[in-house]
């Protein structure tokens, strides 16, 4: 199984391949959430949170099946409002000032990645029900509500590896390593959200004001997903190629 090794001044990311290991050097600060999507990393019906922070994934519905992914084994997602994630423990409730999410896909279709509620906090999405975009990585964000993604196709049916960081002067998308998109931070006070209560759902829409609420807009992810990270703060550039090259 994949693991995390941290270090007291710096963290060696070490992820094991059927041949070899990879080192990356990448801070730990930070690090809130980390899924393999490995079977051999879920426990009772639930994905282990490998960051340590226990913010482990109950997998909603009958049809979501681990498969060979892009690092070991990836999650498959059947496209279904009924089968998603539902995140334990993080949830938000007031602004907060930095994130990044980074996670290897593999879809044909327009599908939501990761959401905490774009009219509250954010949304991550292959595709979006705004702007006319179906194909492009968009970062949806609060408050105001900004809608905005990226330049490349992702909905190509390959693997991709996808990014998004934001902090109060910039928000950012990668995609296979390379900035892809970039936009000055316009949130009212360069933090994120309001001062309400969202948990999250990966694989589908959050308007969940409770662990395993409400789920909202219900265009669900269809494909595999593999590596799901999440920080509270913008990891560098350089910290997005490691994690490409760990492939």
């Amino acid at each position: 199984m994949k693991t995390l090794l941290f270090s007291t001044l710096m963290v060696t990311l070490i992820l094991t391949l059927t041949s070899f290991a990879v080192h990356a050097q990448i801070s730990p600060d930070e690090l809130m959430l980390y899924y393999s999507f490995d079977e051999d990393a879920v426990e009772n019906g639930e994905v282990v949170d490998l960051s340590g922070n226990e913010n482990n994934g109950f997998m909603r519905g009958a049809n979501l099946n681990f498969v060979d992914g892009k690092v070991n084994g990836a999650l498959q997602f059947p496209g279904a409002a009924t089968d998603y994630i539902a995140v334990q423990n993080l949830h938000y409730a007031d602004l907060f000032a930095e994130i990044t999410i980074a996670v290897w896909i593999k879809t044909a279709a327009r599908g939501m990645i990761a959401s905490w509620d774009r009219s509250e906090f954010y949304r991550f999405s292959a595709g979006d029900d705004q702007l006319g975009n179906l194909t492009k990585i968009a970062f949806d964000v609060c408050c105001p509500i900004s809608d905005w993604h990226g330049d490349t196709e992702v909905t190509d049916d390959a693997w991709h590896h996808i990014v998004a960081t934001f902090n109060a002067e910039t928000k950012r998308i990668y995609v296979d390593g390379e900035l892809d998109a970039e936009q000055a931070t316009d949130t009212t006070d360069k933090r994120l959200g309001k001062a309400v209560t969202r948990y999250g759902f990966i694989g589908i829409g959050s308007e969940a004001t409770a662990f395993n609420g409400g789920v909202g807009p219900s265009w669900a992810f269809n494909g595999l997903m593999d590596e799901f990270l999440i920080f509270h703060r913008a990891i560098s550039e350089d910290e997005v190629t490691t994690l490409v090259n760990a492939s």
